[in-house]
């Protein structure tokens, strides 16, 4: 079918020519622009680029296939309205597969943003930051059998009780992985002191409900107990990594209840925020007013907030000797039960 000519006067459309813009902002250095269009409207290199000329148009089913994958929030592209916001998120509640691809847009997500030179994380954090959950592969299995059964009541694990490998291989290594492309990532969280009790909670009431036998409980609280060990260390180097050459991890301890998990994310020239809702989703939008809020909610909870990473040690001692009290407290109990 040959390709809709646009007229003299639509060449100059602020509509195409925006949503162009936009692309380029949110593509990685060394991705090429027409070569991306082409890849994903399966169109030759010659439609892309006269496309980008806005001598083709763009229809609207091809700007939906293109702002779904790169996220382009459709406020910037057709005009925003200040109290209306377009979120993107992935729906859950149908399927495992459906489960498979929240699993894989949330790695996906990671190795875009690693891909940018100009890149980091703010995370504010209510419970601990969904990719510490997967830290270990028994935390990771354990997190991805609680949230199927007890969030999304998953038919088939409902009248199951927790035992190692019912959870795909295949799940628990995407889920696994997302947590090293997070070590890779630049990032700044703000925890409370009640940040890390959400994860421990759910392995006592599990243990207390039978789902979980004592040594699976005892085994899951001493991979928690060495994932905030990693923490600690991490914001005692400031590092995420030791081969890290600059500073890329700063942590916060915020005496304010956050009321919610956020994250606002930075990479090259564009700006996301992502919600939580439903326990463990969340809505994305780079939408530049609502990502302007989010920055100064962000910044302003930093400023309010005490740095326990770097140079803090006393802070960051009498933070963390808490928490591992809280922990051991947990161990003992199961012990004792």
């Amino acid at each position: 079918m040959p390709e809709k000519r646009i007229s003299k006067i639509a060449k100059h459309s602020p509509v195409q020519e925006n949503f162009i813009q936009k692309l380029k902002q949110v593509l990685p250095s060394g991705m090429g622009l027409a070569e991306e269009i082409a890849d994903i409207l399966d169109v030759s290199i010659d439609s892309a680029y006269r496309r980008i000329r806005l001598e083709t148009e763009l229809t609207i089913q091809e700007i939906y296939k293109i702002s779904k994958k790169h996220t382009i929030s459709v406020d910037e592209v057709f005009g925003n309205q200040s109290d209306t916001v377009t979120f993107a998120y992935t729906k859950l509640t149908d399927s495992a597969k459906n489960f498979e691809g929240y699993l894989n847009r949330l790695i996906n997500h990671l190795k875009t943003i690693n891909k940018f030179e100009n890149k980091k994380i703010y995370y504010v954090a209510e419970e601990i930051p969904i990719f510490y959950s997967f830290f270990s592969k028994k935390l990771t299995e354990f997190k991805l059998f609680y949230w199927q059964r007890s969030v999304l009541n998953v038919p088939d694990y409902q009248h199951l009780k927790f035992e190692w490998g019912f959870v795909p291989a295949t799940l628990v290594d995407v889920a696994h992985n997302s947590y090293k492309e997070y070590l890779s990532v630049p990032s700044s969280e703000v925890w409370t002191s009640e940040t890390v009790l959400t994860g421990l909670r759910q392995i006592r009431f599990y243990f207390d409900s039978g789902i979980l036998k004592k040594e699976v409980a005892l085994d899951l609280l001493t991979d928690y107990r060495s994932m905030i060990e990693m923490v600690h260390k991490n914001a005692g180097n400031a590092r995420k990594n030791i081969s890290d050459k600059e500073e890329t991890y700063f942590l916060y301890n915020s005496e304010v209840v956050l009321g919610t998990n956020c994250i606002y994310v930075v990479m090259g020239g564009s700006r996301y925020s992502y919600i939580s809702f439903n326990t463990m989703n969340s809505l994305t939008t780079n939408n530049p007013e609502f990502c302007d809020e989010t920055e100064h909610w962000v910044r302003n909870l930093e400023k309010k907030s005490t740095l326990i990473s770097g140079v803090a040690e006393k802070q960051r001692y009498q933070f963390f000797n808490q928490i591992f009290k809280t922990i051991d407290e947990y161990i003992e109990k199961v012990k004792a039960d």
